[in-house]
């Protein structure tokens, strides 16, 4: 094998070796062990980052990294202060489609 090769089969090892590490994260949780093992592979990956720039080989293409998103519910305060999209601003009718002046309000038919 070539230097690129090998540094290639490095990169999909890594990756392999990241997803299931987040596969891992997904049904035991966020332990110390899952997270030391995440951390190991991050650890990794950079480390052959620097070493791939040494050697002065072409970066391996990176490989499509799974990313979990746990099924649990998020926080409520990442959502204060926020509008629902299409719905507009908490305490505002449905029904009202403008102010007094403006679009569909009352002024609309006065000429």
């Amino acid at each position: 094998m070539t230097v690129t090769e090998d540094l290639t089969a490095a990169a999909d090892a890594i990756a392999s070796l990241r997803n299931a590490a987040a596969a891992l994260q997904g049904r035991l949780g966020e332990t110390v062990d899952v997270r030391r093992l995440a951390d190991d592979a991050a650890r990794a990956a950079a480390d052959l980052e620097l070493l791939t720039r040494a050697t002065g080989a072409a970066a391996a293409p990176a490989a499509g990294e799974t990313v979990y998103i746990p099924d649990g519910d998020y926080d409520p305060s990442l959502w204060a202060d926020v509008e629902d999209e299409g719905l507009g601003t908490l305490g505002r009718s449905p029904g009202v489609t403008g102010t007094a002046d403006g679009p569909g309000g009352r002024a609309a038919g006065r000429a």
